[in-house]
């Protein structure tokens, strides 16, 4: 299985990823830095779900959603990963595309709950 992750931050893109090491020791991660970039991946390869922050230089996450579900009509589960999860978030980020998001900061049960919905048995 093969997850993208769209994270400017080098810190967050460390502590991601050793909880999806951790989580799903069998997982391929492609890391990228900005929704740009993850756009350009997603036209090229196949990946079974994307983690994406929403904000981020060049291309946010609001922007790539769109881009691939309207654009690329691509099926792929996308869960956000955000700071912003305050009331109200939760639902802008849902109606934008994402099928699902994680707050920051990242709790290790929160994240497995939400991805072995898409991952384990779940959508896919």
């Amino acid at each position: 299985m093969r997850m993208l992750i769209a994270e400017d931050e080098e810190y967050n893109q460390m502590v991601v990823q050793a909880m999806i090491e951790l989580l799903y020791p069998e997982m391929e991660i492609v890391m990228v830095d900005n929704g740009a970039e993850a756009l350009e991946k997603l036209r090229n390869e196949p990946f079974d779900l994307v983690l994406s922050d929403v904000d981020m230089p060049i291309m946010n996450g609001y922007t790539l959603v769109s881009e691939v579900k309207q654009t690329l009509k691509l099926t792929v589960p996308m869960v956000c990963v955000t700071a912003f999860a305050i009331s109200g978030d939760r639902e802008k980020l849902l109606l934008h595309g994402f099928d699902a998001y994680i707050s920051k900061p990242i709790d290790m049960d929160e994240m497995k709950s939400v991805l072995d919905g898409y991952l384990v048995g779940g959508a896919l």
